[in-house]
């Protein structure tokens, strides 16, 4: 069993994370396509991503997707208060 250390970090470092996590999962998937070959979606399209370099596209995954129209949200207002006379 593992025991965590609590870090204190800055608002600024905190911030990072999201982005330092980005940057490494697309390192990774860069060391991975260039020692191995990897199968991925891209526009719509299931791409295989050759060590070489090259891309072979193998299907059209585009009816896999639906088009959602974005509804407006139901804005909810504060009541009121009806003060009472003593």
């Amino acid at each position: 069993m593992s025991a965590l250390t609590m870090m204190n970090m800055s608002m600024h470092e905190e911030a990072m994370i999201p982005k330092l996590a980005v940057q490494a999962f697309r390192n990774a998937f860069e060391q991975a396509c260039a020692s191995s070959e990897v199968v991925y979606t891209e526009q719509h399209k299931l791409v295989r991503h050759l060590p070489d370099g090259e891309k072979v596209f193998l299907k059209d995954t585009g009816h896999a997707y639906q088009s959602i129209q974005p509804q407006q949200r139901q804005v909810m207002k504060r009541r009121k208060k009806q003060e009472t006379a003593i």
